[in-house]
């Protein structure tokens, strides 16, 4: 299917398909850290155990971190916003610098910005493929979702973080008690839509979100009878119908009358029973859609960026204090480690303190590393020492060197 793109392109029927729970969802977004960052600064600071008597020192260090890494993201987030205000359905002020609407151009710049965010967040964008799978999931509620690709310009779709929830149902052998099994979901979900014909771009946070749930959130779905449950109707009523015309040619018009009314009745009540089923799926697809637009969402438009840009601080302050506190008991220790080795340690840690399985960003926190001019021998992986750290961070900071980070990585006028 061919479509118009922000990121992430409308569906592939002809894309291959395997289980709905399980294609295309093979950990698309473990790059997150589910610690918050002043607990793990605190827990890394008490771990004597790993790291030795000097760790109650990286808070040290750590309060500089947090200081620069706020004044970066704050740089960016007030740049971007100033870009989405063009594009934001809810403005509430009045644009008196630019009469004309926005153009494709703008639409570019605004992409650029919002997918390097995202990504600095470390959320990943789902493909094609997942966004598929997803609209399958959707399916087994027992209707078809369609999606309408002419309605939007744009859209995509970005997660962060999967586990699974408990989900309760009733089926046939227990009516009444139901059963309670584990279901797939994303942590957090971003959703992003341009409508066609429109100058407005929405942009949407939602929280522990079902993949099979995902297709209720998308403006432009629409649901119809499924395939089984259409020929069920047609193909009973057809078949009734042709018993009714047997008999009636078997018996003459006489008891016609009489032998129709013994057919109508149960074909009237097959009929409403596959229709009553078709209506309570709908009822049950828009009670989700109502939940998860009320209950799941934590923010829209110009409130969800601003959640999404902490994200951003919060997952490269967690990075930078993991490898320089890994990278500190490199240089204690006195032996030299490869970058695989760092980050293996480092997701081992992880793993024992959380159960979960994180693919650290090395790449990322090295980077981190880089701009702040903490490293004593890159190449070993050594850092310099805690007080020479600080003193070096506090005036970094005092100095707001790397205010511009974001915008000058985009290589985008500000």
């Amino acid at each position: 299917m061919t479509g118009r793109r922000f990121g992430l392109g409308f569906l592939n029927p002809g894309s291959p398909l395997a289980n709905v729970y399980e294609s295309g969802f093979t950990r698309p977004d473990n790059r997150f850290i589910p610690v918050g960052s002043d607990d793990l600064i605190e827990y890394l600071s008490e771990d004597t155990q790993t790291f030795g008597g000097e760790s109650k020192n990286i808070r040290d260090v750590a309060r500089w971190l947090v200081r620069i890494l706020e004044q970066e993201k704050s740089v960016f987030e007030r740049i971007l916003t100033r870009t989405y205000a063009r594009v934001n359905p809810d403005r509430e002020t009045i644009d008196v610098l630019n009469s004309e609407p926005p153009d494709d151009s703008e639409f570019r710049l605004l992409n650029t910005k919002i997918k390097h965010m995202l990504e600095k967040a470390n959320f990943e964008q789902l493909s094609d493929d997942q966004v598929k799978t997803a609209l399958e999931a959707g399916n087994t509620h027992g209707i078809k979702v369609k999606i309408d690709e002419e309605s939007l310009e744009e859209m995509s779709i970005w997660v962060r973080g999967r586990s699974t929830a408990p989900f309760h149902r009733r089926t046939l052998i227990h009516p009444i008690k139901g059963v309670t099994s584990e279901v797939a979901i994303f942590n957090r979900l971003v959703l992003i839509t341009r409508p066609a014909g429109e100058d407005n771009v929405q942009v949407r946070l939602f929280k522990d979100i079902p993949i099979r749930d995902v297709e209720a959130l998308l403006p432009n779905a629409s649901v119809s009878m499924g395939l089984r449950d259409a020929v069920m109707m047609i193909g009973s009523g057809a078949g009734a119908v042709w018993t009714v015309v047997a008999k009636v040619l078997a018996v003459g018009l006489v008891a016609a009358s009489q032998l129709l009314w013994v057919v109508a009745v149960p074909l009237a009540g097959l009929f409403w029973k596959v229709f009553s089923g078709y209506r309570r799926a709908i009822k049950d697809r828009d009670s989700n859609r109502a939940k998860h637009l009320y209950f799941q969402s934590l923010g829209q438009n110009r409130s969800a960026i601003h959640l999404i840009s902490f994200m951003i601080c919060e997952e490269e302050i967690k990075e930078a204090v993991l490898l320089y506190t890994f990278c500190l008991d490199v240089e204690n220790d006195g032996h030299t480690t490869s970058k695989f080795e760092i980050k293996s340690e480092i997701e081992k840690y992880l793993q024992k303190l959380t159960s979960i399985e994180v693919d650290f960003d090395l790449q990322d926190a090295i980077e981190t590393l880089d701009r702040l001019h903490l490293w004593k021998d890159r190449g070993e992986l050594r850092v310099i020492g805690i007080e020479e750290a600080s003193q070096k961070l506090e005036l970094h900071c005092q100095q707001g060197l790397s205010r511009d980070y974001h915008v000058s990585l985009l290589g985008i006028p500000n």
